[in-house]
C-alpha cells in the first residue's frame, strides 16, 4: 500500500487556492508537489518534520489518498469535514499541546480504549464526554482562528 499526498507550499498560493483562484504554470511547477510514501507512519513523520521546519501556515496538504497495486483504495471525502486534520494543520504548536494530548486521552477513554493508570487518576471523577467536547471545542477554535488569519491578514 502506498500513501500519496499532494502539498500546496507558500501563503500566497494556500489563499489562492482556498479563494479557488486557479495557479499560472510556474506555481503549478513550484508549489504543487506530489509525495508518494510506502507507510503511514513515514507519510506521518514527513507531516511533522514539515510542520517542524516550515511551520503549517505556509504549505496545505490538499489530497490524500492511499493506492494499493495501482488501485486508489479510499481517498478522503470532500463532503466530509475532519476537524482534526483541521486541527492539526491549523493549531499552533500542535505537537506539543498538553490539549492535545489531553483531548486524545478522554478520546480514548469514551471509545472504551486502554489508558495509562496515572490518566485513569487523573480524570477520575470527570464527565468525559462534556470534558472532551469543551476541550475539543477550544482546540478548534483556535485553529480556525489561525486559519482565518491565514486566508485575511490583518494589514
Amino acid at each position: 500500500m502506498k500513501f500519496i499526498t499532494e502539498i500546496i507550499f507558500g501563503k500566497e498560493q494556500i489563499t489562492k487556492y482556498y479563494n479557488n483562484q486557479s495557479f499560472d504554470d510556474f506555481e503549478k511547477v513550484i508549489n504543487v508537489k506530489k509525495y508518494t510514501f510506502e507507510t503511514q507512519s513515514e507519510r506521518n513523520a514527513f507531516y511533522r518534520g514539515m510542520a517542524e521546519a516550515v511551520g503549517w501556515l505556509e504549505f496545505e496538504v490538499i489530497k490524500e489518498f492511499e493506492e494499493n497495486n495501482h488501485k486508489v483504495v479510499k481517498e478522503k471525502e470532500e463532503d466530509k469535514f475532519d476537524y482534526w486534520s483541521f486541527i492539526e494543520k491549523f493549531y499552533p504548536r500542535y505537537y506539543q499541546c498538553n490539549s492535545v494530548l489531553l483531548s486524545n486521552i478522554l478520546t480514548k477513554k469514551l471509545d472504551d480504549e486502554e489508558i495509562s493508570e496515572n490518566d485513569e487518576k487523573y480524570i477520575k471523577g470527570w464527565n468525559v464526554r462534556n470534558e472532551l467536547l469543551e476541550i475539543d471545542k477550544e482546540l478548534l477554535c483556535k485553529a480556525f482562528e489561525n486559519y482565518f488569519n491565514t486566508i485575511y491578514p490583518e494589514n
